[in-house]
């Protein structure tokens, strides 16, 4: 009996040690998850900026897409930096910046397919009005010549 209480209050006492030396980012002081904070929101930034002035013209969509994901990688490599420093957990810091490129990927993927798809979507339209407008010309030509040997 005194064996499985021994034991019992090791395994207590080792867990306690542990969960005292894993830290997230929730356990950071306010003033550091605020910087945090920041650099996410410049990641956002630099992802949205990236997305409206690139040229999707003549290029593959997945390259699009990787140069403006390489372009934002300061600031994931600056939030890693940011949360090593302040002793959080090494897998919870790689996770939540493997989270944050995947997540900005998708995104940003979903906004391209998109701009492609409105594009192709405009030249189509672009074309009917043409095809349209040659038809009228076609017609209204007809129209006057027929007029004028009625005259």
């Amino acid at each position: 009996m005194k064996k499985i209480l021994v034991s019992a209050l090791l395994i207590t006492a080792s867990s306690v040690v542990l969960a005292q030396e894993y830290v997230t980012p929730a356990d950071m002081p306010e003033q550091a998850q605020t910087k945090m904070y920041s650099i996410l929101t410049d990641y956002n930034k630099c992802m949205m900026q990236g997305h409206l002035t690139s040229n999707y013209q003549g290029n593959n969509p997945q390259e699009a897409a990787q140069s403006i994901l390489q372009s934002c990688e300061t600031h994931l490599d600056e939030l890693k930096t940011h949360l090593s420093s302040n002793n959080v957990e090494t897998s919870l810091v790689e996770g939540m910046a493997k989270s944050m490129r995947s997540k900005a990927a998708r995104q940003l993927m979903t906004k391209t397919m998109n701009n492609y798809a409105a594009q192709a979507s405009a030249m189509a339209n672009a074309e009917k009005l043409k095809q349209q407008s040659e038809k009228n010309i076609d017609t209204f030509v007809t129209q006057q010549l027929n007029e004028f040997y009625e005259w």
